[in-house]
């Protein structure tokens, strides 16, 4: 029994004595490096050969943007040998005073670029502007076969028209790749809002399409074939998808409305279509919980384009 606690011993022993090692080295090791000053690497004075203007992505309310120019020689070192720099705004409204960019508010949500050029090197940065709510798009200032420039995923997919003397956004079915999209108008940030639009549906064939809202990355979504109305999360797992009967006619437009609210640990998805020129009916349409609430997202629409799908009249509050 003697030989056996003593071997017990032993092993412990050994471990302590490794582990107080390893403590005592990291020790050494962090007041060594505490006692050195961080060096501060010293700017080439070579020309630059490349440019890069910081933050290359910004969203912005309509606060004022201040933008870095950094420039780097030709072996990758970051250099103060920059030169005479051109500014310019790339459909952007605001101002541009050196190196910050005001928005002009008047023009609502915008998106652009600032471009930069010393002789023959160039770099360019991005900004969304996107405003405070409340939010209402009827489409009548935006070109033909364009879209609104701060919408993400939208360019080359929905087309601005002309519609019985109106201007209506249009998703036509695609010559290669997937007719299903989902299109984003506002920060992934943003939550307790509403968003409302009128949409319409075309028939080709035997092809009816769906068509629906997005808010808090859940969709409320008229779907042709199956004539029904759903809510989900997720198109690939339907975890919490909730679907109900729900006829709808093609060439006739419909109101759809949504909402999201969040409640401790739970959300609360409202959905609401009614033929529009109606009133507005009291109750909503359909309604479900999620116990794993996605509890911000962007406000968009979404699209199954087998067949033309029409939107008009966009408002989120």
């Amino acid at each position: 029994m003697k030989s056996i606690n003593y071997g017990i011993s032993k092993k412990y022993l050994i471990i302590l004595s490794f582990l107080l090692c390893i403590i005592l080295s990291i020790s050494v090791l962090i007041s060594g490096c505490a006692s050195k000053k961080m060096a501060v690497p010293k700017l080439s004075t070579e020309p630059a050969s490349e440019l890069l203007l910081t933050p290359a992505e910004t969203t912005t309310t309509g606060e004022p943007v201040e933008l870095t120019v950094i420039g780097y020689d030709e072996n990758g070192k970051q250099t103060s040998a920059i030169g005479h720099l051109e500014w310019n705004l790339n459909t952007l409204m605001g101002s541009l005073e050196e190196n910050i960019f005001t928005p002009d508010i008047s023009k609502g949500a915008q998106a652009g670029s600032i471009s930069i050029q010393s002789g023959e090197m160039k770099a360019e940065a991005r900004i969304r502007v996107i405003p405070p709510l409340p939010w209402s798009e009827d489409f009548e200032n935006v070109e033909i076969d364009k879209v609104p420039t701060h919408w993400i995923s939208a360019t080359g997919k929905y087309f601005v028209k002309e519609k019985d003397g109106n201007k209506v956004l249009v998703k036509t079915p695609v010559q290669r790749g997937l007719d299903k999209s989902n299109v984003y108008i506002g920060p992934p940030t943003m939550d307790d809002y509403q968003i409302q639009i009128d949409v319409m549906g075309t028939r080709d064939k035997r092809r009816v399409p769906d068509m629906g809202l997005i808010a808090n990355r859940y969709t409320l979504d008229m779907q042709g074939r199956q004539q029904r109305l759903q809510i989900r999360s997720w198109a690939s797992d339907l975890r919490m998808a909730k679907t109900i009967p729900f006829s709808w006619e093609t060439d006739v437009w419909y109101t759809m409305k949504m909402k999201v609210e969040i409640n401790d640990d739970k959300a609360s998805i409202y959905g609401k279509v009614w033929r529009t020129g109606d009133d507005e009916p009291d109750e909503w349409t359909i309604k479900t919980e999620d116990p794993l609430p996605n509890r911000e997202g962007s406000p968009g629409i979404y699209a199954y384009s087998v067949s033309e799908i029409y939107y008009d009249n966009l408002k989120v509050w």
